[in-house]
């Protein structure tokens, strides 16, 4: 913790997305009254919608909601605190008819699949991690029965119809998992934010006014290390605090010396509108769960997907993610919003997410939209949340390296964030596992620059033509 922080001292919070806004709550909950957050995005006006130009990777319909996590049981238990705050909100946003009361998690079921005849290592650990009725293998011969006790439809195992199309069907179905509404979640989380502490939580949202230009820096004339005392705005105002938190989420980073640990990784999305009513009604957010597919199984798996929202599904492959090198940036975030925009994605993965539906999804024709979706990943996808090394009196305190399991701990992360800010002796294994220090695993290669293979100038780019997954008869 800075030197003499006090709970009237200004904290500054730099991107308010899943990272930025739980800290922000806790901090409020903890009686700091000074609370600065700025984002470039206007969420006020843009409500989080990716449709409305918010591309950060919060700003999306929905996200996976699991608790299955292997041998990593401290996941799993940050995944279960946040799912009872879940539970939380929902009742809230019921009472207080919050956006017309509908929930912002969806408990249908996270489904776990495989083309494997036994379990994966990930899936055997994970049952033996969690209840009976928490994690079920989908081929024992009471699957359907545990569903239905744990409050799921019995179709919940295999939400496909694998076994009727006499199709392979293996795999583990995580009961507590489901769906997050995730601009929602978003906007209701900003929404306490601004309706429990008033007076005290303080937003810069827009261009410009909430987007910074560069870290304000003051450096020791005995020591010569650098001090971060706020930032600068790209509307030319200077805004100073005693804590200055980044949570850029994949823009992290740009932050000076963050790129030695992380770095901005796209994963392939593709959206279906779907229109067929037999189709709307079997893949309905309301009974249809969340799933994957060889989801570790390197580049020909890693499969991901979703039920309709808004009438479309929404399907993404993680097995390969793409890098952007630019000059002084290890890979840049590139979106349909950037200043060099980019909507098509990589055809390798759109090849792998056609191959899926032509062979499980009947009713799906063609895709309608595609998208880069980006994740700050550290070397061993486990979170960077730590103040950086190279600031003095713990000025810069960095929340990144989510490696896309940020949002599933929305409920619960913020505490964490803020017990290692406040150095409260919380949690020290968790201390420890996301700083800045500690040796990683190196199981990713990061910072290969226009020599890795993923890199986007070195990748042949689906189009439009690509789109087309099976052609329609016309009458």
């Amino acid at each position: 913790m800075p030197s003499q922080l006090t709970k009237s001292d200004p904290i500054i919070i730099v991107g308010a997305g899943v990272s930025g806004l739980s800290t922000a709550y806790s901090l409020l909950r903890k009686g700091f009254k000074n609370v600065h957050i700025f984002d470039k995005r206007d969420y006020i006006t843009k409500g989080y919608s990716y449709f409305e130009g918010c591309d950060s990777p919060s700003s999306d319909m929905n996200k996976i909601f699991r608790a299955a996590y292997g041998e990593q049981t401290h996941y799993q238990k940050m995944s279960l605190d946040s799912r009872e705050v879940f539970l939380r909100w929902n009742q809230m946003i019921k009472e207080t008819n919050f956006e017309g009361g509908k929930p912002i998690y969806l408990n249908t079921g996270n489904i776990h699949l495989t083309d494997q005849q036994k379990l994966p290592i990930f899936e055997e650990t994970t049952l033996k991690n969690m209840s009976n009725l928490q994690a079920i293998c989908v081929s024992d011969p009471d699957a359907e029965i545990r569903a239905q006790k744990s409050g799921l439809p019995a179709s919940a195992v295999d939400p496909f119809e694998m076994k009727k199309r006499a199709k392979h069907h293996q795999g583990v179905l995580d009961t507590t998992g489901g769906m997050i509404i995730a601009d929602k979640c978003c906007r209701w989380v900003l929404h306490l934010c601004r309706t429990e502490f008033p007076n005290t939580f303080h937003y810069h949202f827009g261009p410009k006014i909430g987007e910074t230009d560069h870290l304000l820096l003051e450096y020791s004339k005995k020591t010569g290390k650098k001090r971060c005392v706020g930032i600068k705005t790209k509307d030319g105002k200077l805004h100073f605090a005693k804590l200055v938190i980044t949570a850029c989420g994949p823009w992290t980073v740009e932050v000076p010396e963050a790129a030695e640990r992380l770095e901005a990784t796209g994963g392939t999305v593709a959206l279906i509108k779907v229109t067929d009513p037999k189709a709307l009604k079997k893949y309905h957010e309301d009974v249809f769960p969340t799933w994957t597919y060889k989801v570790r199984d390197g580049a020909m798996g890693g499969l991901y997907g979703f039920p309709i929202k808004h009438g479309y599904m929404k399907i993404g492959y993680r097995g390969l993610k793409w890098t952007n090198p630019q000059p002084k940036v290890n890979s840049k975030v590139k979106t349909a919003f950037s200043d060099d925009p980019e909507t098509n994605v990589p055809i390798f993965g759109l090849n792998l997410i056609k191959q899926f539906i032509k062979e499980h999804v009947p009713e799906v024709s063609k895709i309608d939209k595609t998208r880069l979706c980006w994740y700050s990943d550290s070397e061993d996808n486990d979170f960077l949340i730590s103040y950086s090394p190279h600031y003095e009196d713990k000025s810069l305190f960095t929340i990144a390296g989510d490696s896309g399991h940020a949002f599933m701990m929305f409920g619960s992360i913020g505490d964490v964030i803020v017990d290692i800010i406040l150095d409260n002796k919380g949690d020290t294994f968790l201390k420890h596992l996301f700083s800045w220090e500690r040796k990683r695993e190196k199981l990713n290669a990061i910072n290969m620059g226009l020599e890795d293979p993923r890199a986007l100038p070195n990748l042949v780019m689906a189009t439009e033509n690509d789109w087309v997954i099976r052609e329609v008869a016309k009458l």
